[in-house]
């Protein structure tokens, strides 16, 4: 029996990829495992080089970008193993850390999913688990509160800040090394599509919670995370992803006074974007700007919408 899929979703990341699943052969000998790679649509020759250097590894080569959470679920569908790692391309796995955190699910049945310790590419502790979002946490991380108050906003940055070199119980994790019970991931069907991408990994940590299972950060367990080497080189579309995930959550979790309240927040913060970026230059980069904060405030009141489907509006309006 396979012990561990492991399951990696690339985007125009061959190089990153391929020191990650060497790390992965290297670092990983006590436990069965598998590796199924979901390449979408990669124009840097991956699924070629995949092919060369592990003709036997299972690769699904999508012929478009489907985002991260489709990909997954597509892995997932075809793994064998009693445990699924979500595993980012752009991350090195340590010694027998994969090992740690199978051996803590199976010692542990009340534990839904386990993370590890997550180091920068320089070296710093990376910041990878958090409490549940809510509307304080929205208010106190926001721009406009760094502006007004940044003494206070460092204040409680500090108070609330989870030690990650503890091993502990936590509300949720990042998805870039995130292993959890197959039977669990089936039976809540899977990650949630309609984020695309950011917000599955909270999504799925607060449907494993609703079902009485424990999320457990495993300090002992440790990988070098690349950050940022996974999610291409389009910082605009990519924040514009973001934000529409941050309101498909809200709409998801949030009790509709909050949902309310939240919504407000966003559409001003937004507004407020809107009108700096009038003054943005180059052209070309204020038209962009202009359109994101547009789609953005559209999808504020268009009712329950996945993420793909206001992309999709944003660039028909764009052509």
């Amino acid at each position: 029996m396979i012990d561990l899929s492991i399951a990696i979703v690339s985007y125009n990341t061959k190089e990153v990829l391929l020191d990650c699943l060497r790390s992965v052969h290297a670092h990983t000998t006590a436990i069965a495992f598998e590796v199924i790679v979901v390449d979408n649509d990669s124009r840097d020759g991956t699924v070629a080089a995949l092919k060369t250097a592990y003709p036997a590894m299972r690769i699904v080569a999508n012929p478009d970008n489907r985002g991260f959470a489709r990909a997954v679920n597509q892995a997932l569908a075809v793994s064998r193993g009693r445990h699924v790692l979500l595993l980012n391309s752009d991350t090195i796995v340590g010694d027998q850390a994969l090992e740690t955190m199978v051996a803590y699910l199976d010692d542990h049945p009340d534990v839904g999913a386990v993370s590890c310790k997550q180091w920068t590419g320089d070296g710093h502790l990376n910041q990878t688990c958090f409490p549940f979002p809510s509307i304080r946490d929205h208010l106190f991380y926001s721009a406009l509160f760094q502006r007004i108050a940044p003494t206070m906003q460092a204040a409680v940055t500090a108070t609330h800040k989870i030690d990650c070199t503890l091993s502990q119980d936590v509300d949720w994790a990042n998805g870039a090394c995130f292993m959890v019970r197959r039977s669990l991931l089936e039976q809540l069907g899977g990650l949630d599509e309609a984020f695309f991408m950011y917000f599955e990994d909270v999504d799925l940590c607060r449907r494993l919670s609703r079902q009485g299972y424990r999320v457990r950060h495993i300090a002992e367990a440790e990988i070098v995370h690349l950050i940022g080497r996974s999610s291409g080189r389009d910082p605009e579309r990519l924040q514009l992803v973001w934000e529409l995930s941050r309101i498909r959550y809200i709409e998801k979790h949030f009790s509709p006074v909050k949902r309310c309240l939240m919504k407000g927040w966003i559409a001003g913060g937004t507004g407020w974007r809107l009108m700096q970026s009038m003054w943005c230059a180059p052209a070309a980069q204020r038209r962009r700007r202009i359109q994101s904060c547009l789609t953005t405030i559209r999808r504020l009141w268009s009712g329950p919408q996945s993420v793909e489907q206001a992309l999709a509006v944003s660039s028909g309006t764009q052509g």
